[in-house]
């Protein structure tokens, strides 16, 4: 498997949403210096999400540092939110650097959100084969369509 591509097999039971492993990265003021700090959490893939967030909890348990605040619209209405800037490594090692994430509540189920702003570098698709379904991935995108009304049965 090339490594800018990845395909993850979700069980029947796990139909309701596409959780990955993903590794965010963070830079920590210490003492003098400065720490890179990493942990490993679920993201849940959001094609509504224009930009990619983080969990309050998170970001209360790594002491991120704000870097700015942004006004954010949801389902609860307009708020201010503060802004983050983290790495985040996909599950194939794909690394998007210095990407501003907004905090928002979070869910029991995930830690990160990858919304439109990365989704938009990559190709993906999602099949549904014998009660599995099939999340595949390529970073960069191929700058090929994926239209499956073209394909021959």
């Amino acid at each position: 498997m090339p490594k800018n591509t990845f395909t993850h097999r979700f069980p029947h039971s796990e139909h309701n949403a596409v959780l990955l492993d993903v590794e965010v990265r963070f830079v920590l003021p210490f003492e003098d210096d400065e720490k890179q700090l990493s942990v490993k959490l679920k993201a849940l893939i959001d094609t509504g999400a224009t930009g990619s967030c983080i969990s309050r909890r998170l970001a209360a348990a790594c002491r991120l540092e704000q870097i700015s605040a942004v006004q954010i619209f949801s389902a609860q209405g307009a708020s201010v939110s503060p802004l983050y800037e983290v790495d985040i490594v996909l599950p194939n090692g794909s690394t998007f650097e210095k990407v501003s994430v907004m905090e928002v509540a979070g869910s029991n189920n995930f830690d990160v959100i990858l919304g439109m702003d990365i989704l938009t570098k990559c190709d993906f698709a999602i099949s549904n084969v014998d009660g599995e379904m099939i999340f595949t991935m390529r970073i960069p995108s191929s700058n090929k369509v994926i239209d499956f009304t073209t394909e021959q049965d």
